[in-house]
């Protein structure tokens, strides 16, 4: 294969130079989103482990911790409101035995009351007096009769409604059995790893915000090393416009000297084309192997992140999902425990409301009891007057009198029950929480009521972080793993470089030492080429070729110097 002309290896440069304008160009702005990218995966990280707070977890651990504390003496309070709400539904056994009792004894005065009515139809010397009061004392029973059909009435209402509440009671208390002591275990589990937890994020967010912070600095770096593009790209031209400056060389030549001049200009220039590839190479597989490290650190920062906050594949939900969830059960136990409660005070109203009733309905009979007995005296003082003929109305008002003082016995045995009925009633329903108030299934729904509330919005928080984290960071991660795997700057710019240096160098051929015939061509030539250098590295390689032409050829050097010329 013949070499290249030097049109056709200008043609050569030119594409690898507008293929570094395209190239570096779309690596810097690949560089320059994930740098982005980084930091805002940085921000998100770091509002992922604020959702969670030191404070927000103290409070909530020390909640759960009371709740569970809590939550295990429910069943004492239970088996105390049972069998408070069970001694009044015995008060109320007892108080239907006493209702037999004055239903009987109603009863026998009833007919008593008829007996004196009858007999004393008979007795001529009775008259209607003895009838009217028969009748009056009937009138009497009749009233103690609807006043305790009343009474046995409100007795069976409030009956139905303690053995209701009785049943309730066994309810829960059947529940309590079968959630206790699985839930406040359950609790003090979450309140214990919510800590565990809190501290392991904050140990895995020290390392995730170092590793972060870290590709934020190689991505940088690594976009600041993209210089050598824009470096290459300059040097590309120099070596463009040597090419160009030796065709507009006019001075006459023969063949021999314009083939020798040429051929000079050449190796000086495939030299500077030489050095620009070593140094292009050199940098280039830095950025190679930064941009590889920083797709490999971006993918560690996700798999720390699944590991901190407990994300899996597949996992159906969090930690704190978890967390809530136990809570919400929680909850639902002393929601039935309060509403057992609240049932509780009613039922205990309703009875002591049901006792001072009750209580008002036996004074009733109690004052009918005294008008019979009073009557009844009566009847006897009468019966006394008219002789022999009143004896057998007096045994009657005897008889009478004695089963007043019956249902008289019935009657305060009955008011002594309502008194039992009506302690047990008022007396306080949980002695527990009045020693302490914070005790309670009321007392522990408030606690973790305010528990879930914070732990909901930390997982609401922490699962859009999450979310929003995974987004950004899967992002960089493509981002820099593209411009890993894309970029091939050797071959795509690195080679050609080197083709070009060495059609360049096999062009010229054999290096030779100028012949004064061309040397007063060559100076002016390098000179000028000289004054277009922007690098140390271009002069120095110039440097080499000039001294070649002899002592007294000047050496060019750029009238202004880059500052950072010492830096390539």
């Amino acid at each position: 294969m013949s070499p290249l002309s030097g049109a056709e290896i200008g043609a050569r440069l030119e594409a690898a130079r507008q293929a570094i304008e395209g190239r570096f160009l779309e690596a810097g702005e690949v560089l320059s989103r994930a740098v982005e990218g980084v930091g805002t995966l940085i921000a998100s990280l770091d509002r992922m482990r604020a959702n969670l707070d030191a404070e927000t977890v103290t409070t909530t651990t020390a909640d759960l911790a009371q709740a569970a504390e809590t939550l295990r003496s429910l069943p004492d309070s239970l088996d105390a409101r049972r069998d408070r709400v069970g001694n009044l539904v015995k008060a109320g056994d007892g108080l239907a035995g006493r209702i037999e009792e004055m239903r009987l004894h109603l009863a026998y005065l009833r007919v008593f009351a008829i007996n004196i009515k009858i007999t004393s139809g008979g007795i001529a010397a009775a008259g209607p007096e003895f009838a009217i009061f028969a009748q009056e004392i009937y009138d009497c029973i009749e009233l103690g009769r609807a006043q305790l059909d009343a009474f046995n009435d409100d007795l069976m209402s409030l009956d139905r409604t303690l053995r209701k509440a009785l049943a309730q009671e066994h309810d829960l208390g059947r529940s309590c059995l079968t959630l206790l002591p699985a839930v406040p275990d359950a609790l003090m589990a979450s309140a214990t790893a919510i800590g565990a937890h809190h501290a392991k994020i904050a140990g895995v967010a020290v390392s995730v915000a170092a590793l972060a912070r870290d590709v934020q600095k190689k991505v940088g770096g690594g976009l600041a090393a993209l210089q050598i593009g824009d470096i290459t790209r300059q040097r590309i031209e120099h070596v463009q416009a040597g090419l160009q400056f030796l065709a507009e060389v006019a001075v006459p030549l023969s063949p021999g000297q314009r083939q020798r001049t040429e051929a000079f200009v050449h190796r000086l220039l495939a030299a500077q084309l030489a050095a620009t590839a070593d140094d292009f190479h050199r940098d280039v597989s830095r950025i190679g192997v930064n941009i590889a490290g920083m797709a490999s650190d971006a993918s560690e920062i996700l798999r720390l992140r699944d590991l901190a906050y407990g994300q899996s594949e597949g996992a159906e939900s969090g930690f704190l999902r978890n967390l809530e969830s136990h809570v919400g059960q929680a909850l639902g136990l002393v929601g039935d425990m309060t509403a057992g409660e609240q049932a509780a005070e009613d039922v205990s109203r309703s009875a002591a409301e049901a006792a001072r009733d009750l209580t008002a309905r036996i004074t009733g009979i109690q004052t009918i009891r005294a008008d019979v007995q009073m009557m009844a005296l009566n009847t006897t003082l009468k019966c006394s007057r008219i002789g022999e003929t009143g004896k057998p109305l007096a045994v009657i008002a005897v008889e009478l009198r004695q089963h007043a003082i019956h249902l008289e016995k019935s009657a305060a045995q009955t008011l002594n029950l309502l008194e039992d009925l009506s302690s047990a009633a008022e007396a306080p329903s949980q002695p527990d929480v009045i020693d302490d108030p914070k005790g309670g299934a009321a007392a522990a729904a408030t606690v973790l009521g305010g528990a879930v509330a914070r732990i909901a919005k930390a997982g609401d928080g922490v699962e859009n972080d999450l979310a929003a984290v995974a987004r950004q960071g899967a992002d960089v991660v493509d981002m820099l793993r593209r411009a890993a795997e894309r970029f091939d700057f050797h071959r795509q710019i690195g080679s050609v470089l080197d083709q070009a240096a060495g059609d360049l160098m096999d062009e010229a051929g054999e290096p030779q030492v100028p012949d004064e015939d061309i040397v007063g061509v060559l100076r002016p030539l390098m000179s000028r080429l000289a004054k277009q250098y922007t690098m140390a590295q271009e002069r120095e390689v110039h440097r080499a070729w000039v001294e070649d032409l002899g002592e007294d050829t000047p050496v060019a050097v750029a009238p202004v110097e880059d500052p950072d010329d010492g830096l390539f």
